[in-house]
């Protein structure tokens, strides 16, 4: 499987929320159970996090390998930044610090959690350190 196609989950799903942030209000369904947006908002970013990190996972690249994490946490996040200001210039919505940092820790959750399967499924792989200077 070429490498290329495993950054199209990242891709496609930078494209929903970024859909889905265009929404106005109006559009959306009213959340009757408080809290209930910031679990919306962590979970969406968890799912991100885990595309972020096969997508950068599987480079050829030993820069990237060797900083995967820091890299999938900065992308997730700088997303996060511009997905909240973005939502600024939409009719009803705006741009909230809570919502920033449930999709700032669904990020870090998701990387975590990749590795941390990749590392069960597959404990012989070296998926997340191949190519790095520490062998």
């Amino acid at each position: 499987m070429s490498r290329h196609l495993y950054k199209l989950p990242a891709i496609l799903y930078s494209m929903l929320i970024f859909f889905l942030s265009s929404l106005p209000q109006s559009e959306l369904p009213p959340l009757r159970i408080t809290g209930l947006d910031k679990i919306l908002h962590f979970t969406e970013y968890l799912l991100y996090g885990m595309t972020l990190m096969l997508a950068y996972t599987r480079t050829k690249s030993s820069f990237i390998l060797r900083n995967v994490f820091i890299i999938s946490v900065l992308t997730g996040i700088l997303y996060a930044v511009t997905d909240e200001i973005h939502q600024l210039f939409v009719a009803g919505r705006d741009c909230s610090f809570s919502d920033f940092s449930a999709d700032a820790l669904g990020v870090v959750i998701g990387i975590y959690l990749f590795s941390k399967i990749i590392r069960y499924y597959n404990p012989a792989d070296e998926i997340l350190y191949q190519n790095t200077s520490h062998k």
